[in-house]
């Protein structure tokens, strides 16, 4: 049975991992959404698994729209058109590219062609959210960004450090005796695999509350966002005021989605 979409975006967050997707509900004119509200369906696949993404999306009527963010090459690109097949008559998608300023956001990047889009998006998804406050925008996925946007929605720059899971598994592969395991939190490690993971949730953590405390003052309300697949993991052990979203990415490709319609 196929499931109608009709006035629906879908929304594709290609990382360096997974590939994220979401069907959205277009806002009616006028009408004051919140992106996650308009979230109908979700999925996420590891890159090998794209093609298996084709079983679920046969199930649902062609999107008005498409919309792409991809930071993992053009490999990528060819495994996810041949599951866009699905809908033969429907529209190329959108492949977005950082823009000088899109949807409320102005960027601050010496080559603003240059950021990462997945970074671009987060920005204009957590501008969205937090409209009128300065906000750290925190994506934890392979790769950690922490980027600053102000109140009135300039990005003025941010950092990138390897992820918490990417720390862990480098970590192993560069000593002769650090296992490759799945360690907890805690205070007072006294395991080795536990050790792993304690210190380099410290080490995240660390990284971000320094930032957000290099930038608190002459940034005054500054919110920390923070959102990626480590998020849940990283987020209780911050000392700063802060909240989870679960897919700024997808946030900030629906309001692309929806500046395209004007």
């Amino acid at each position: 049975m196929t499931i109608e979409m009709m006035n629906h975006h879908l929304l594709i967050d290609i990382g360096n991992t997974f590939l994220k997707w979401g069907f959205f509900r277009q806002s009616s004119p006028g009408q004051q959404v919140v992106a996650q509200d308009q979230l109908v369906h979700f999925g996420r696949v590891l890159h090998d698994e794209i093609p298996t993404v084709m079983a679920k999306w046969r199930s649902f009527a062609a999107p008005s729209r498409i919309v792409v963010s991809n930071v993992a090459g053009t490999l990528i690109r060819n495994p996810l058109m041949r599951a866009l097949e699905v809908w033969p008559q429907e529209h190329a998608p959108y492949w977005i590219a950082s823009q000088s300023e899109q949807c409320g956001v102005r960027n601050g990047y010496l080559n603003p062609a240059a950021l990462g889009c997945d970074r671009w998006a987060a920005l204009i998804g957590a501008r969205a959210l937090i409209p009128d406050l300065p906000v750290l925008v925190v994506v934890c996925g392979t790769a950690t960004t922490v980027d600053l946007l102000t109140a009135d929605g300039r990005f003025l720059g941010g950092g990138i450090m390897p992820g918490l899971g990417l720390m862990q598994r480098v970590l192993h592969q560069h000593t002769a005796t650090l296992p490759d395991a799945q360690g907890d939190y805690l205070d007072f490690p006294r395991q080795t695999v536990d050790a792993i993971a304690t210190g380099c949730t410290n080490a995240q953590a660390g990284a971000v509350e320094r930032v957000f405390a290099m930038h608190a003052t002459q940034h005054p309300g500054l919110t920390c966002v923070i959102s990626g697949g480590a998020s849940r993991t990283l987020a209780p052990r911050l000392g700063i005021a802060h909240r989870v979203h679960e897919n700024l990415v997808l946030d900030g490709l629906y309001w692309i989605a929806e500046s395209l319609r004007s």
